[in-house]
């Protein structure tokens, strides 16, 4: 059950939502990149595995569009025994598909967003509508921060986000999504 104060800050998420591109906050983060969240993944380093199924998905052409998105990405790494399914495989494209969305939040959120909204939070925990309709729950441990979902996926924020013309690229250290849906 969402709180009051929990359900203040989804409405200032669905705000910042309405936002067409993210900016750099004022504490130092980098400028908006000018090319898109799939230009984006190309060739990142510790991201060619989530690269792989965002083709594979047949769902590249949403984030080359318009946007904004936010893509909480699990580094290569992270892919490494997290579940059954090979989601670069052609004979697993729809879970490839449900993969990406249960990844994927609607609106540029940067992790300066994130850390305020928990930092506004009387329970310490933010919810985030995903874009297959679940529930992405973030909290603290100590400095970290750490996105779950309600089917046990669990992941720590890390590395650089990345700000694209059309949303937020958010490295994460696990796969979200534990067991797809065939």
């Amino acid at each position: 059950m969402i709180r009051v104060s929990t359900a203040a800050v989804l409405a200032a998420f669905a705000l910042a939502a309405c936002n067409p591109a993210p900016s750099a906050d004022a504490g130092g983060a980098a400028e908006p990149s000018s090319r898109t969240l799939a230009a984006e993944l190309k060739g990142a380093g510790d991201l060619g595995t989530l690269e792989a199924v965002l083709v594979n998905s047949g769902l590249e052409k949403v984030l080359e569009g318009v946007g904004p998105y936010t893509v909480f990405a699990p580094v290569d790494d992270a892919f490494d025994g997290a579940t059954a399914f090979d989601f670069r495989d052609e004979a697993e494209k729809a879970q490839a598909a449900a993969l990406l969305r249960s990844h994927m939040v609607p609106g540029a959120v940067t992790r300066a967003d994130v850390s305020a909204a928990l930092g506004r939070a009387e329970d310490g925990k933010v919810e985030m509508r995903t874009l297959d309709n679940g529930l992405i729950t973030f909290t603290r441990e100590g400095e970290a921060i750490v996105a779950t979902l309600a089917d046990g996926g669990r992941a720590v924020l890390t590395g650089e986000e990345v700000l694209a013309s059309n949303g937020v690229i958010q490295p994460i250290d696990g796969v979200l999504l534990m067991a797809p849906a065939a």
